[in-house]
């Protein structure tokens, strides 16, 4: 849902995050980041005693977990390790809960803000002397915030810099993420403290897209305290301590309504091989939103050959939500997948294999449905370059979202077109495992529903045929919150931009980005897009006419070829004629024989002139008859 924070508070889409002045690692100690790179359900801690350069070997970090409800507390302990960390993992028990790391580094007690413990995210935490006893973050104003890495998400509250955004300006972004909402007129205060501990407020107002913009702030001194706070449903909300100083682009910082936690799922696993099943045999496991087994669920496992044919074998799951389908035969090569039937709507499994020693576990959980389109929101990226022989490749970043507990599904397989004329589609990686593709297919289907609370990236790329200028038109499948194109330096988009171009900034130690950012807006479902892009590399048009050239001396010369080809006489052709007629008039009927001999005769007749021509005189006679 974080994807609607990003597309309501940056202006561009493509830049890396800048590099900027090294970070002081004290700014960001105690702040915990999801980091998709650590397994899930697992908190990592580095504990340093200074710069990055100086891990504290051998301290010892404490984890203080807490239930969701509160009922029940552990502490955990870990040594810090050569690399500078202490992980903690098998936190099962607290899923939903939170949890506090500390450590005694140097004489100096450092804490993290709580982390939450999550199934589906690992996350990563800093803790760092000289950060002050709570970490800097949470007791003082940070000299700078560094910018989520690839992967990571805004943390509400945490104040990060915003590229595209002139510098001296902050967005503070007002959502609802129990839906991934915008708040539109919320009154954002932001209330900017001096180190003489007077303090000013200025306000705005959010506007459609959620954003309340506060500029020239480039003028405040680098001691002063900004704090960005909002009156939402679940009462004043308020950002961390941040500063401006020394920052080159503009910031940003997400004020959110949360709500109640709602119990954690526990993770789904993908299909694996697990040595007390027996070879052959596939355990099935289904159950719903909230980890409870679905009974009398239809299962069935498929193989799929390398020829194309399938076979079925079928179960149905039980009290406790399984379904154990066995004697499948491990000979001959293929994939295995599971679909199962529930709500209406068919859900499957990703593709998987059989091990002749071991049987495979798979999980499936599944959703009530709803056909409901309000339900879903979507956001979409085109980019836009040259390529070879008048072709544009099109980058066709497609994002959705899913409100409330139920699946979208309408009911049957739909497809998602690409933009009109497109060739060469291919299916993005991350999207691969949602949509099915035919080879030169100009579409792809989605065969399954699409599930609540995530986001499902349905991401593609073709390319599109131009003569310097390429169009695309494409017609919103579902309805569109935050569209956008974007063009390598030297494209221009002549039309369909709502607003920009917004180049990103270069930062010192950064590589060079040229890419222009175009804001192409929302889009109700079913209406298109119209864009027009310019200044697309053509071939040079002295090919063209050298192939061209080609073509017509080639045609010329087949057919001076064929005009001077030899033929044979015409009274070879007329024997050849006859012989013909010969032959059906043997095989012929009494009353088909008429036609044929009038045609001989004509034949004959022919021939006859023929042999009745003068000749050219033959010398030798002539002289002989002289003689």
């Amino acid at each position: 849902m974080f994807m609607f924070a990003g597309t309501c508070l940056t202006g561009q889409a493509m830049a890396q995050p800048p590099g900027g002045p090294p970070i002081d690692p004290r700014a960001m100690s105690g702040i915990p980041r999801a980091d998709p790179q650590t397994e899930p359900g697992t908190i990592t801690v580095r504990a340093l005693l200074g710069g990055f350069s100086q891990p504290a070997v051998g301290a010892t970090v404490s984890l203080e977990l807490k239930s969701a409800d509160g009922s029940k507390t552990e502490t955990r302990t870990a040594v810090v390790g050569g690399d500078g960390r202490a992980s903690f993992a098998d936190l099962a028990a607290f899923h939903g809960g939170t949890a506090v790391a500390s450590a005694d580094l140097d004489g100096e007690r450092q804490s993290s803000q709580p982390i939450a413990v999550s199934p589906a995210q690992g996350y990563r935490v800093l803790l760092v002397k000289g950060a002050g006893s709570s970490g800097a973050a949470a007791t003082g104003p940070a000299t700078g915030a560094a910018p989520p890495s690839a992967g990571d998400v805004p943390l509400p509250g945490v104040a990060f810099v915003n590229p595209g955004t002139p510098k001296g300006t902050l967005l503070v972004g007002t959502l609802d993420l129990r839906g991934g909402t915008p708040i539109e007129g919320a009154k954002v205060r932001l209330v900017l403290t001096g180190p003489d501990g007077n303090s000013e407020t200025r306000e705005a107002v959010s506007d459609s897209r959620g954003t309340a913009r506060f500029p020239g702030l480039d003028a405040l001194a680098a001691d002063v305290s900004l704090v960005a706070e909002a009156d939402l449903s679940t009462g004043t909300e308020r950002s961390q301590p941040f500063s401006l100083a020394g920052q080159d682009t503009g910031m940003a910082v997400v004020l959110a309504v949360v709500g109640p936690s709602a119990p954690a799922r526990r993770q789904t696993m993908g299909p694996r091989a697990v040595p007390t099943i027996l070879p052959g045999t596939v355990r099935v496991t289904v159950f719903g939103p909230d980890d409870q087994p679905i009974d009398g669920v239809p299962v069935t496992v498929i193989k799929q050959d390398t020829t194309g044919f399938s076979k079925r074998y079928e179960d149905a799951t039980g009290e406790d939500g399984v379904a154990r389908i066995g004697d499948i035969p491990l000979t001959g090569e293929g994939l295995f997948r599971v679909e199962a039937s529930y709500a209406g709507a068919p859900w499957r499994s990703t593709f998987f294999t059989l091990d002749e020693r071991m049987g495979v576990a798979v999980e499936m959980r599944v959703f009530p449905v709803t056909t409901d389109l309000t339900r879903v929101r979507s956001a979409v990226q085109f980019g836009v370059e040259s390529m070879e022989n008048d072709l544009a490749r099109v980058d066709h970043l497609f994002q959705v979202y899913v409100d409330g507990d139920s699946a979208y599904w309408p009911g049957k397989p739909y497809k998602l077109l690409a933009a009109e004329g497109a060739t060469g589609l291919i299916v993005r990686d991350r999207a691969d495992q949602l949509l099915e593709h035919t080879p030169e297919a100009p579409f792809t289907t989605i065969e399954g529903p699409l599930p609540p609370g995530e986001l499902i990236d349905l991401s593609t790329a073709y390319l599109l045929e131009h003569d310097g200028t390429a169009e695309i038109h494409w017609s919103a499948p579902f309805p569109i919150v935050d569209g956008r194109a974007v063009v390598v330096d030297g494209l221009k988009l002549v039309r369909g931009a709502k607003k920009g171009p917004v180049r990103p900034p270069h930062q010192n130690g950064e590589s060079r980005v040229d890419l222009d950012v175009y804001e192409i807006g929302a889009l109700p479902q079913g209406q298109a897009y119209d864009l027009q892009i310019d200044g697309l590399v053509t071939r040079p048009r002295i090919y063209q006419w050298l192939g061209l050239g080609f073509g017509v001396f080639v045609a010329v010369a087949f057919g001076l070829g064929f005009a001077l080809r030899p033929r044979a006489s015409l009274r070879d052709r007329l024997l050849k004629r006859k012989a013909a007629l010969l032959r059906q008039l043997e095989a012929a009927g009494p009353a088909e024989r008429e036609p044929i001999v009038v045609a001989l005769d004509q034949v004959f007749c022919q021939l006859d002139a023929l042999e009745a021509r003068p000749r050219h005189a033959d010398p030798g006679a002539a002289w002989q008859d002289k003689a």
